[in-house]
């Protein structure tokens, strides 16, 4: 019974003991990533959490995620819920071998990024932009179709640099209260989606706050393809995992990395690292390794 308590309860009073300066860990673990061939283009989509919580301030998760995307070492990455003090600590502890783009929804304080990530020594920047996913998709900070706040889509168009390889990274993340708003901002979505499409190949990524089952993801999965499901090695679970708590209203993946069709996919995995049994955020990331 005392190692149940242990195994459950630990996690959390390390983290609070962070969050108060009082514990550090001697070093910070990652579970080994696995291995891609060497045409893949490696894809990840990473729900931050934006604030600071009893599981851990964004300063001591910041140093853990930055520890997983330095192993897992994506070709480019989408995040979600990313103030600038997450791209702060993300700029600073990968700003060597990455470069960014994106915007804020909004001019609020503590706005947050659907930023996409880019290794700026494999790829040079073809086009970016972001959209917000309203009736004016151009006009900053709007909103539309009942949603809670203003909502995004960025881009990153990206040439490779050795074999002038183009594809576009697009990165979102949809509202979390109705499935019409989804819908609806689904719509606005895929009309830039088919757009860059023209340029080639693009991989979607995204908490899109919607299970498989819905109006929502057969509108995308319409246009594109999961990658879950076309990946030759995968894995199936949810993606929210709200700190390990139960959570009867997401109960599969809400995170998501569509991609053109016809696309092979070498790897889907959900990125299920912890350090010393504490997560990163309330959300695994997602990897998948894509030959375009």
């Amino acid at each position: 019974m005392f190692e149940a308590l242990r195994v459950k309860f630990l996690p959390l009073i390390l983290a609070v003991l962070m969050t108060l300066g009082l514990y550090s860990p001697a070093s910070i673990e990652i579970n080994s990533a696995p291995q891609k061939s060497g045409n893949a283009v490696r894809v990840v989509s990473f729900n931050l959490r934006c604030k600071d919580d009893i599981y851990g301030s964004v300063e001591n998760r910041g140093k853990f995620v930055c520890a997983a995307l330095e192993n897992y070492m994506p070709d480019s990455f989408g995040v979600q819920e990313a103030t600038e003090k997450w791209l702060g600590i993300l700029d600073s502890a990968l700003g060597e071998n990455y470069a960014r783009v994106g915007e804020p929804r909004d001019k609020s304080k503590n706005s947050e990024y659907s930023a996409v990530y880019y290794r700026a020594d494999k790829y040079d920047l073809v086009d970016s932009g972001t959209i917000w996913l309203s009736r004016t998709p151009d006009k900053s900070g709007s909103k539309s179709f009942l949603s809670s706040m203003p909502r995004i889509c960025t881009w990153a168009t990206l040439k490779n640099k050795e074999n002038g390889f183009v594809f576009t990274h697009i990165n979102t993340h949809l509202d979390h209260l109705l499935e019409y708003t989804r819908s609806r901002q689904a719509d606005v979505l895929l009309g830039k989606i088919e757009e860059l499409m023209k340029l080639g190949p693009v991989a979607c990524t995204g908490d899109f706050n919607t299970g498989e089952k819905t109006e929502t993801y057969k509108k995308l999965t319409a246009v594109l393809s999961d990658s879950r499901f076309v990946a030759k090695e995968t894995e199936s679970g949810k993606t929210f995992h709200n700190y390990g708590k139960k959570d009867l209203f997401h109960s599969t993946a809400i995170d998501f990395i569509f991609v053109s069709n016809a696309t092979e996919v070498e790897r889907y995995k959900i990125m299920k690292d912890t350090v010393n049994g504490m997560y990163l955020s309330d959300h695994y990331g997602i990897m998948a390794d894509i030959c375009f």
